[in-house]
């Protein structure tokens, strides 16, 4: 089966664990049956990444997020979004630690909406959403990416 563009925000049930990624198949006697959101979409759009709707005490480690291959999933609700919205931001960081500064990245650049030079942490071969509300958002990022919507 051949996920569409984008299926985020989709409901899905795991159903099986024959396609998924090995560490994820590991943990499929916690995961069948699970209900969760796509939040997602991962290698090439192979793997919906699946928020799971139990709290983080029932699964391994507490982790709630995870890849899962579309043949192993029941898409039973299809609320698609955006693939990559042209305002759609990343994270990006300035400094380090406890003091660094989350700025607005758009995908593919390592410019802040400041201009501020902002390092993206990609994970999984996605990255992190700006998060305007953030208590280290970068004020200018913020206001610029609030006035853009």
């Amino acid at each position: 089966m051949n996920a569409p563009p984008s299926r985020v925000g989709c409901r899905a049930k795991i159903v099986d664990m024959l396609h998924s990624p090995a560490r994820t198949r590991a943990s499929a006697e916690w995961l069948l049956g699970q209900r969760g959101t796509v939040v997602g979409v991962l290698r090439n759009g192979t793997l919906a990444l699946l928020k799971l709707d139990d709290g983080p005490s029932v699964f391994p480690g507490g982790v709630r997020r995870w890849p899962v291959h579309w043949d192993d999933l029941l898409v039973y609700t299809v609320q698609p979004g955006p693939d990559e919205p042209a305002e759609d931001y990343r994270l990006g960081l300035t400094g380090s630690g406890r003091e660094a500064i989350h700025h607005a990245v758009r995908p593919g650049t390592v410019f802040g909406a400041c201009g501020a030079l902002a390092h993206p942490l990609p994970m999984c071969g996605w990255s992190l959403p700006f998060k305007a509300t953030a208590a280290r958002a970068c004020p200018e990022c913020s206001h610029l990416v609030r006035t853009a919507s």
